[in-house]
């Protein structure tokens, strides 16, 4: 192959070429943004002295990357590192991802039709929102690899704001679909996200204190996706910025605690290869309480001594792959629902509003969207603006009791100015003494 031949020139080397076809549309109450087109470009890698070089360009032919791969061999001489990898199998794929296109006029009338229906006495603004996205990844390495791989996704925002008196709330949902925008359930969606902010109007406040929590599926996965799955990227644990770094096969969690990160599972956060020609595995960060591994690249896994598992991802050909999570889920229990709620008192939270996490210290704090409280196992009376506070591995050890159930939530994952499809889930869980307030 002939890149193979040209990359072979600058010792370990890579080549990614990307096109893309994006369709965005915005709807702020009566006001249609659209935008649609197409962008290509491709980007080159190349290790010497210990050191990276990278290199990009909108244009793709060979005198342009001839010209990076230079560029990229200059940079590596500025500075000697101590880089090393730990390198794959080169692997020769085609993966191609199976969409229905749908007319740019249906999409905006479609979704212009989802808008006027979350129109309501109450609701003072809605807006909807939608990615709709094709990318045709190649894969290139001096090694050998081969890897052509077409990545689909549509992603569906709708947010409702509602007013009543001085109170103002808001709704929001989100939707997804691997096959095309035909696919996405859009007056579900915004239906749903009206009804929300509607019912958040006669939430009253939560009280203050520690409290027994059920958490939703979508609260379970956004907890193990950012106080967990953040401190297990194999970046954050070289640099020692996360409070799990030394605990690898340590417990950090009791026999109930279980979490993995799945590239293979199809939900929003899929792919088959990561950008750095590594097939993404699914990895058990957590059984059973223990810790057992963490996300890798290429250069995460020689240093920390770990397996390769395809957790390296760019957010276009022109960024660099950095550590990045997939699907996060919390594995489910041997509880029923009404198990998991069988208690005197406590507060059920659903959905995520905000929030931040410092793993280094460990701490967490996050914002529900809507809650409830619980009495004698029955939700009660809604609760508006319920924010919990924490830190992971004492959270991790009060984990009472875990659903048989299962969900799954999309979300865009920002990381060094990086954003990337993913989704995090689980089942219903409780857990016992979690500040609210």
């Amino acid at each position: 192959m002939e890149y193979e031949r040209i990359l072979s020139k600058y010792g370990y080397a890579e080549l990614r070429i990307e096109r893309s076809e994006e369709s965005f549309v915005r709807i702020k109450d009566e006001e249609i943004k659209h935008l649609a087109g197409l962008s290509e470009g491709m980007s080159v890698r190349v290790l010497k002295n210990g050191s990276w070089g990278f290199a990009s360009s909108n244009v793709v032919n060979r005198k342009k990357l001839e010209d990076l791969l230079k560029k990229a061999e200059r940079l590596t001489e500025l500075r000697k590192g101590s880089i090393e990898l730990k390198l794959p199998k080169p692997e020769k794929k085609r993966i191609k991802e199976k969409t229905e296109a749908v007319d740019s006029e249906e999409k905006v009338k479609r979704l212009v039709n989802a808008s006027k229906k979350m129109k309501e006495k109450n609701i003072i603004s809605r807006m909807v929102v939608c990615n709709d996205v094709v990318i045709t990844k190649e894969f290139y390495s001096s090694l050998g690899a081969d890897i052509n791989q077409e990545i689909a996704y549509t992603y569906l925002s709708c947010l409702a704001i509602a007013k009543s008196a001085e109170t103002i709330q808001r709704g929001s949902e989100r939707a997804w679909s691997k096959k095309g925008f035909g696919k996405l359930e859009i007056s579900e969606t915004a239906k749903n996200s009206k009804e929300k902010a509607l019912r958040l109007l006669k939430a009253v406040l939560p009280p203050k204190g520690r409290f027994t929590v059920v958490l939703d599926p979508e609260m379970t996965g956004v907890f193990c996706h950012e106080a967990v799955g953040h401190a297990t990227e194999g970046d954050s644990v070289i640099d020692r910025e996360s409070v799990l770094a030394n605990k690898k096969g340590q417990k950090i969690g009791n026999q109930l605690v279980n979490i993995v990160d799945d590239p293979s599972a199809w939900d929003f956060g899929y792919y088959k290869y990561d950008d750095e020609g590594v097939e993404g595995k699914k990895t058990t960060i957590v059984e059973k309480g223990v810790l057992k591994h963490f996300l890798n690249s290429m250069e995460t896994a020689k240093l920390l001594g770990s397996e390769l598992n395809g957790h390296a991802r760019a957010d276009g050909y022109s960024e660099v792959p950095v550590v990045r999570m997939s699907n996060t889920y919390f594995q489910p229990g041997d509880s029923t629902v009404d198990e998991v709620f069988g208690i005197k008192d406590g507060i059920y939270l659903k959905g995520m509003k905000g929030g931040s996490v410092d793993i280094f210290s460990g701490g967490f704090m996050f914002k529900a969207e809507e809650a409830y409280d619980i009495k004698n196992g029955e939700k009660g009376k809604i609760m508006r603006d319920v924010t919990i506070t924490g830190n992971i591995l004492e959270t991790l050890q009060n984990v009472e009791s875990v659903g048989k159930d299962f969900g799954t939530s999309p979300g865009l994952c920002g990381k060094f100015g990086q954003e990337m499809p993913v989704s995090d889930g689980g089942p219903h869980i409780r857990v016992k003494n979690i500040t609210i307030g």
